[in-house]
């Protein structure tokens, strides 16, 4: 009977780890991705500031 207590015990344990690893990976991915995310629409604004700079600067030559 204590084998199996102790079985389960070390599934449990087992267990935790991996759920613990499974989130912290999640956290971690979630963040980079965030970051990603907020890059591009930086990247995004500026793009778009240069292209109606650009289109204002056409239709001033015209």
């Amino acid at each position: 009977m204590y084998w199996l207590v102790k079985q389960d015990k070390r599934k449990y344990v087992w267990g935790l780890i991996v759920v613990t690893i499974i989130a912290v990976l999640g956290v971690y991915v979630s963040q980079k991705a965030s970051k990603n995310a907020i890059q591009n629409y930086r990247q995004h604004q500026i793009d778009a500031r240069e292209q109606e700079a650009e289109m204002q600067q056409d239709s001033l030559k015209n």
